[in-house]
């Protein structure tokens, strides 16, 4: 096995976290979406709102980022764990 693969195999392995999984699964979401809606946008030259949808979602999911890790570290403390 090389070195390279023995150092990446810990990051795989680790449990994913809720305040990585969800925002990352939102922010996905609104880049789907982005592209599936894309040509409707392009016809019609809308473009303020496309990126005003595109820039809220991607900004509600990096809130979602903080404040789920917040959430973690308040629980972790009351647990005694740090």
């Amino acid at each position: 096995m090389s070195a390279a693969l023995k150092l990446s195999l810990p990051i795989i392995m680790r449990k994913l976290e809720r305040h990585i999984i969800l925002p990352l699964a939102l922010a996905a979401y609104a880049l789907i979406l982005g592209v599936i809606a894309y040509p409707r946008y392009r016809t019609s030259g809308n473009w303020g709102e496309y990126f005003t949808i595109i820039g809220i979602t991607l900004l509600l999911a990096l809130i979602l980022h903080f404040l789920l890790k917040r959430r973690q570290q308040i629980r972790k403390r009351f647990k005694g764990e740090e």
